[in-house]
């Protein structure tokens, strides 16, 4: 987040806890408002953006995963290939362009805002923001699938005593997810192995365990 910015909402904040508009529990309830709005957003189209499976063994598969996040500027913090776990992480708007942000400012601040208070809107500049981007890769033989989870965080907020919301808002995961799986799918037609589709019904399995679910 821009020092601006910064100062802008800190002060807001500080004139709402002095004039007894808001205390720091009723502004963290908030965010927690805008958690739960964005975590049942993320179920919804968890397969239209977030779950690919490829047609490929996992190893290949693994590999092409961790350069496409390289190839979108999200730097590797966390690579373990027996876990089947890839987290990646930049400041905001990675892997989004500042273009993209704004239109993901203007179609989800409206939101936040008659969810949980005029208060809580996304700011112009999302820098100091931290973006984590996690993979999960499921062995299935002679396939993989892929799950796709977004998190947000702002450390400057944090050191505040505030608990800001831990999604990234659904556009930008929409949009991030989309442009993963592009990346994804020029680097797997380079080595010729199939583009990522969607998961069939058949295919839900469930995070944990990988075992088939209903």
């Amino acid at each position: 987040m821009s020092i601006r910015k910064t100062v802008v909402f800190s002060l807001v904040i500080v004139m709402m806890l002095i004039s007894g508009c808001a205390t720091v529990g009723e502004i963290n309830s908030g965010f927690r408002k805008i958690d739960r709005m964005w975590a049942l957003e993320y179920q919804k189209t968890e397969d239209l953006y977030r779950y690919r499976v490829i047609d490929a063994p996992y190893d290949i598969v693994y590999s092409q995963v961790k350069m496409t996040f390289l190839d979108l500027s999200m730097p590797l913090i966390v690579r373990d290939y027996n876990k089947g776990i890839l987290i990646a992480e930049n400041e905001a708007p990675k892997p989004l362009t500042q273009e993209e942000w704004i239109k993901v400012k203007k179609e989800e601040s409206p939101k936040t805002k008659a969810e949980a208070g005029w208060l809580f809107y996304l700011p112009d500049d999302p820098s100091g923001y931290i973006v984590t981007v996690k993979a999960k890769l499921l062995d299935k033989g002679d396939k993989t699938l892929v799950l796709l989870d977004y998190r947000m965080k702002n450390p400057e907020h944090e050191e505040m005593g505030f608990e800001p919301s831990e999604y990234a808002p659904p556009l930008a995961v929409q949009l991030g997810s989309i442009k993963f799986w592009n990346a994804l799918k020029q680097r797997l037609t380079s080595v010729s192995l199939p583009a990522p589709r969607k998961r069939a019904k058949s295919e839900r399995y469930a995070i944990n365990g990988g075992q088939d679910s209903a």
